[in-house]
């Protein structure tokens, strides 16, 4: 049986972590995978470059140069180069059906006869109209009529939560979009019995250190339960604002003392190891999360999450009791108050983690995704 060829484009994958998926998928004797990773890409002020070398990596590697460092607007130089010498029958895009890239692909399948599955995160197509602009209303006419016009092209949209789902429907893709959880890696992200050193909490916080995150708001939450018995870490690893980052740091050193909480700076693989030392998780987003990952991964590590009540959050999290309104650092308070309580931890860490496990790992990613094949 001939193998189908199976090519990736994915910005992420200049993080050895995120190969995960095409590493798995390649353990099918039935697929040719390859992968386009880029040379470098921007992430606020910095370039991040591969966090691997290429030999280390059990399939093949393109390299290539990805042009302009916006989702809309990023496409891998010479693409067609690549297409025409791989001979893909598939091609895997990670960005939206609406983007450059996407154009690109469209335009080069009429040569090459390849099919086109995304892996799409857009959350908010529909909400663009919620407070009403003008540049809001040009920019839903764009990607409505853009959409009308290609989806004739467009195979399979895999949709990371509900919400990605039902945008996409919206704009007529409904026969073709399909929900499938970005997935976390159980060799990676799993819980292990621990002996605490402390009887204190551990809250944590991963993820980008910039606003819209709502580190802030967690800080604030914390001054509400200051007599509490708890510990904090926060991930530091991807600072997009140092005045931000400045200000959390002088709103942590008025407020407590200095061993009350603690900075880390570690990468993706190393992050477990982190989790598995902590009890609490928080992602307090001001802002439409398209995913967050690191909640599902927390979870598997043995850690009660809690978010805000916005975008694919509160699908993740899956327990109403455990999210609060973006920025009511309030609501957040009383929801830490209440799981320092044993039995209520312990009732609502099992529930999370039941549903983590069976639906949300990589492994079962990709057993949907070879059905769709």
């Amino acid at each position: 049986m001939k193998k189908k060829k199976v090519l990736f484009l994915s910005h992420t994958f200049v993080k050895k972590i995120n190969l995960s998926l095409p590493l798995i998928l390649a353990e099918n004797k039935n697929l040719d995978i390859s992968c386009v990773v880029p040379k470098k890409i921007i992430q606020g002020n910095r370039s991040v470059y591969p966090d691997y070398k290429k030999k280390d990596i059990k399939i093949n590697l393109i390299q290539s140069v990805l042009i302009n460092k916006s989702m809309r607007t990023q496409y891998y130089n010479k693409i067609n180069e690549t297409i025409e010498k791989q001979k893909p029958d598939i091609i895997f895009l990670d960005n939206d059906t609406v983007c450059f890239q996407s154009l690109i692909l469209i335009y080069w399948s009429f040569f090459y006869n390849f099919k086109i599955y995304y892996f799409c995160n857009e959350n908010n197509l529909t909400n663009i109209l919620s407070s009403f602009s003008i540049k809001k209303l040009i920019k839903f006419m764009i990607i409505g009529t853009s959409n009308m016009i290609i989806k004739f092209k467009v195979d399979r949209i895999f949709c990371y939560s509900r919400q990605i789902k039902k945008n996409y429907d919206f704009f007529g893709y409904k026969d073709k979009t399909m929900i499938v959880p970005l997935g976390f890696d159980k060799n990676i992200f799993f819980s292990k019995k621990r002996k605490k050193k402390s009887k204190n909490l551990m809250i944590s916080y991963f993820g980008r250190i910039t606003p819209v995150k709502g580190i802030h708001v967690l800080i604030d939450a914390l001054k509400k339960i200051k007599n509490y018995k708890w510990n904090l870490i926060i991930d530091i690893d991807h600072i997009e604002d140092e005045k931000y980052y400045s200000k959390l740091k002088e709103k942590l050193k008025i407020n407590f003392h200095p061993k009350k909480y603690k900075f880390i700076k570690c990468d993706h693989f190393q992050i477990a190891n982190y989790m598995r030392l902590s009890d609490i998780i928080v992602l307090p987003s001001l802002h439409e999360e398209q995913y967050g990952r690191v909640i599902q991964e927390g979870i598997a590590c043995g850690n009660v999450a809690i978010g805000s009540n916005i975008g694919a959050i509160p699908e993740i999290i899956g327990d109403k009791d455990l999210l609060f309104n973006p920025g009511d650092f309030n609501s957040l308070a009383l929801i830490l108050k209440k799981l320092f309580n044993k039995s209520y931890y312990m009732k609502k860490i099992k529930k999370q983690k039941t549903d983590i496990i069976k639906n949300r790992s990589i492994q079962r990613q990709v057993k949907l995704i070879l059905k769709s094949l």
